[in-house]
């Protein structure tokens, strides 16, 4: 329990998970982490501040009285006993409470430690009233990394049967010619608006093209104006991401393979 609070270091590099969670759910977790850290801090104060026994088999070394409550009640409401686990769960949620530790600032701040010890009752007092969660918090990391696998597996086949992939934004085909617009878009291409192409990986694909969907000036304003586009050998659309949402493909894509420059020249990279 004492090495608990070291453990903090290594928790930003920790997959948060609280999306996985019910906001109920998510009180519970805050609730046990709260007491886990406050009987943390309990028992350090202890191990620094008080003498203990040079014979260990005299007595047990002074510690957190709660300890016994705290995991009964963590076994009762996350399924587990299990501190680290319960820590590195959600990185966000062990910080905030860390932050907001009572700790004495001394061995001699009588009044520090009276106030941590009252805080960590009222913890206890929150995960007792807490509701349980659902599964197990180890299930839950477990459904949680299984999806984001299952989910990173997706992109790579996605990459994988796309013959083109371009990251694009979306421009009012006024600023194109009229021979532009007869070069690069069917003439049954209604929609004021196009994709101009800015780079791209795989094959590359003419400057400007259709959008996927319709849009007018009405809703141009709430509308993605950047994309990720994936298209077949015969250019058409596999599917289209949102610009906030392709983090993951620009991980997996990396550095683009081809560009074009401010006067539609194409670039290979």
């Amino acid at each position: 329990m004492h090495k608990a609070l070291s453990l903090l270091i290594a928790l930003t590099v920790t997959p948060a998970i609280a999306n996985s969670y019910s906001n109920s759910e998510k009180r519970t977790l805050q609730a046990a982490v709260s007491s886990a850290l406050h009987s943390a801090e309990i028992t350090r104060y202890y191990q620094q501040c008080k003498e203990q026994p040079e014979d260990d088999s005299a007595s047990v070394v002074i510690t957190d009285k709660d300890q016994a409550r705290l995991l009964a009640l963590l076994q009762q409401k996350i399924h587990s006993q299990n501190i680290t686990q319960l820590l590195a769960a959600d990185p966000r949620t062990t910080q905030n409470a860390t932050n907001k530790l009572i700790k004495p600032a001394n061995c001699d701040d009588l009044k520090g430690i009276q106030a941590l010890l009252d805080s960590y009752e009222v913890a206890l007092f929150a995960l007792d009233l807490a509701l349980p969660l659902e599964k197990p918090l180890g299930q839950k990391i477990y459904t949680a990394k299984s999806r984001s696998n299952a989910e990173q597996n997706d992109i790579q086949q996605l990459i994988a049967r796309s013959h083109a992939i371009a990251l694009v934004s979306v421009v009012d085909k006024q600023q194109l010619t009229a021979v532009q617009q007869a070069n690069y878009l069917h003439p049954d291409y209604t929609s004021r608006y196009v994709f101009k192409v800015q780079h791209g990986w795989r094959g590359n694909i003419s400057q400007y093209l259709g959008m996927h969907i319709y849009v007018d000036d009405k809703n141009i304003d709430k509308t993605t104006k950047q994309w990720l586009i994936f298209l077949d050998k015969n250019g058409h659309f596999i599917t289209t991401v949102p610009g906030y949402k392709a983090g993951d493909h620009m991980k997996k894509l990396q550095q683009a393979e081809w560009r074009y420059d401010v006067h539609g020249n194409l670039h290979r990279n």
